[in-house]
């Protein structure tokens, strides 16, 4: 799955906000500077995560951004969706409703959009910015954190200003 910058930047900040678990809001300048993330840039973004119910911002001189909602109750998906919109499977073409090949091709796209809907929505922030318990728990981590190794792994090992990039290019 490749994820744009747009998106890697979007859950490195989530990552970092859900980290700091701060009760004050967390100024852009900070969040930027700690992921090494153009401040200009991730302003849009965390924008668009205010707008899509992931975070609150606060104006004025102690204002910045936090968290809407506990870091278990925000899931991959929600970010993604967020910044992408939903994900969806449709044809650019218009199905032909004769043309048995076009339907059994949206079909299958189908399927594999809500499964990896499915996927990405057990996932949780939480779950990213755990270190692992021991070597044994990643050996046995479950298909949908499988699906996303070694990115989820980077991230579960706490590399947090890391692990959006490494999503991106995984």
């Amino acid at each position: 799955m490749k994820l744009s910058r747009t998106v890697a930047y979007a859950l490195q900040a989530t990552m970092q906000l859900a980290v700091s678990d701060s009760d004050t809001p967390v100024p852009c300048s900070q969040i930027a500077s700690k992921g090494d993330m153009p401040e200009r840039f991730l302003l849009q973004v965390l924008r668009s995560l205010v707008n899509h119910g992931v975070l609150r911002s606060t104006r004025g001189v102690d204002g910045g951004y936090m968290l809407i909602r506990s870091p278990d109750e925000i899931s991959l998906l929600d970010v993604i969706e967020a910044i992408e919109g939903p994900l969806d499977s449709k044809l650019p073409l218009p199905a032909d409703p004769e043309d048995f090949t076009q339907q059994n091709l949206q079909k299958a796209l189908q399927e594999v959009t809500a499964t990896a809907r499915k996927q990405l929505e057990s996932i949780k922030i939480s779950q990213l910015i755990q270190a692992p318990a021991s070597e044994a728990a990643d050996e046995d981590s479950s298909d949908a954190e499988a699906s996303l190794t070694p990115s989820h792994t980077r991230a579960l090992s706490g590399a947090v200003p890391e692990a959006a990039t490494r999503v991106h290019s995984a």
